[in-house]
């Protein structure tokens, strides 16, 4: 199953490159074992969300709105995409990024479109 692995943080999450920082993995451990076997197939950091853009269409118009757009301090800095057997290896992988130990990783099970009658639309 895929899994897209949201790296979120915060204003309230330790601080990178202070004394916490000293038992985090480093990323590029991360990205050597789990892009070097295929588990993880795409990912990447994002820009603040400062430099988000959004875009609605509403009556026939296209409306686009500058960023940030959420109320919320805590920002999605980046993502992976994984492949994973079932939930609890996914949550390994998610547990060994760097980011786990620093903010949070959200771990969302991917929903595939049905649009060729091949993938599983189910839930």
């Amino acid at each position: 199953m895929r899994y897209l692995m949201l790296v979120l943080s915060g204003p309230q999450d330790p601080d990178p490159t202070g004394g916490d920082a000293s038992s985090v993995p480093p990323i590029e451990d991360w990205v050597d074992r789990y892009y070097g076997d295929g588990t993880a197939s795409a990912g990447d950091r994002l820009r603040p969300p400062e430099d988000a853009v959004g875009v609605r269409v509403r009556g026939g118009k296209v409306l686009v709105t500058d960023g940030p757009f959420s109320e919320s301090k805590e920002a999605i800095g980046g993502f992976d995409v994984i492949e994973a057997p079932d939930l609890d290896t996914a949550i390994t992988v998610a547990s060994e990024h760097p980011m786990a130990h620093l903010g949070a990783i959200e771990l969302r099970p991917c929903w595939p479109l049905d649009l060729d009658g091949q993938q599983g639309g189910d839930r």
